[in-house]
């Protein structure tokens, strides 16, 4: 092999390598997530902050003041000395394509890159703090029910940001009235403020029912309470089973949906819906006098479902909702089933619903299959 043979060969390869460097972790659906999730996302992030343009004006005016309002947003999310950079940056590039000089354009390319490193590093650091947030709110909610509670139960969380609001747990109380509660809640909101929020909402809940003897109590207690550790802004919604030892169930909502339960003897599946508002809502006698308790005895081989709305409330790409309808059929179809089957066959129907559309709000799932009475 000649001498321009072998240096033909390590230029191919290192091309080779060049573009398995920019393939790796390159798919469809990335490309898919860049254009439909992050671009929009990018757009909502710095519309918050932006001046809308005067609807009043002509297209064209109105299209050139959107761009020149989201340009002034952008340089005031950079710190005053990237801001400085990246002007730099830019007049050299324009300087170099009036004047014809390459070398002030290629000075702007250094800058850019050095800024676009800057922004990534910030980026991965605080990636990584999420991600260590995540874990531990994940670590929050048990991974399987305790044993007080003698049924077949699975769970699913999934929020729609790295860390979300949704939460679920299963608390053990000191007194002797309920043997167990299935509490599942939705803080308003998506993100790192829902999820620090429901962490005390969680630690109150498990004080509370130590002390309170029912599900509505307890949401009654945590009306009254929330104020202490929430903002104004936010609310919960809130669902609670209390279990006694005969196997029968009380059941009590706070704005939350309802409760699906599938009766194995009818084939069929009943909505219940005992009322109540959302906690922190109304902090009076209203939020006490709405709320209320309904008692279900379930037969073995029957389902109960809790679930938050980004379940029911997940869309497709065309904005249609999936709602309860095929949830409840999904249900049916595979009542002979056990809790994790049923668990896995709902959120199958869900993605293939859903399809390329990106998650809008936290997803949270509790099938309990009812095993002895």
């Amino acid at each position: 092999m000649g001498k321009n043979q072998k240096e033909g060969r390590k230029r191919w390869n290192n091309l080779r390598r060049f573009y398995q460097l920019y393939k790796s972790g390159l798919s469809l659906e990335e490309i898919e997530r860049l254009i439909r999730r992050d671009v929009p996302g990018v757009y909502d992030f710095y519309r918050r902050d932006m001046e809308e343009p005067d609807h009043g004006k002509n297209t064209v005016i109105r299209t050139l003041t959107l761009a020149r309002n989201l340009f002034v947003t952008f340089l005031l999310k950079l710190t005053a000395a990237r801001r400085l950079l990246y002007s730099v940056a830019v007049i050299l590039f324009v300087y170099g394509i009036i004047t014809g000089l390459k070398w002030w354009q290629f000075v702007s390319f250094i800058l850019l890159n050095i800024l676009l490193a800057l922004e990534v590093a910030d980026k991965l650091l605080a990636k990584d703090e999420l991600e260590v947030a995540r874990d531990i709110q994940i670590s929050l909610m048990p991974k399987i029910p305790p044993p007080e509670i003698p049924h077949d139960i699975v769970c699913f969380s999934e929020p729609a940001l790295e860390v979300g609001g949704d939460y679920y747990d299963f608390l053990i109380p000191n007194h002797g009235k309920f043997q167990s509660y299935i509490v599942i809640g939705d803080v308003k909101g998506k993100g790192m403020a829902a999820a620090l929020y429901m962490v005390r909402v969680q630690a109150l809940l498990q004080y509370l029912a130590d002390i309170y003897e029912s599900p509505a109590s307890i949401l009654i207690a945590l009306n009254k309470n929330v104020r202490k550790i929430l903002s104004n802004d936010y609310f919960i919604s809130m669902a609670i089973a209390g279990i006694d030892k005969n196997g029968r169930f009380k059941l009590s909502r706070a704005g939350h949906m309802p409760f699906i339960h599938y009766a194995v003897n009818s084939n069929r599946c009943t909505v219940l819906q005992p009322g109540g508002m959302a906690v922190g809502l109304e902090n009076g006698s209203i939020f006490e006098r709405d709320m209320e308790e309904i008692s279900l005895v379930p037969e073995p081989g029957d389902f109960i479902l809790f679930y938050t709305d980004g379940l029911v409330e997940t869309m497709d790409s065309g904005g249609n909702q999936y709602n309860d309808e095929p949830l409840q059929s999904v249900v049916r179809k595979n009542r002979d089933g056990s809790a994790e089957e049923m668990k896995i066959a709902i959120l199958k129907d869900l993605a293939k619903f859903r399809g390329p559309a990106p998650p809008h709000d936290d997803l949270t799932l509790i099938v309990v299959k009812i095993t002895a009475v």
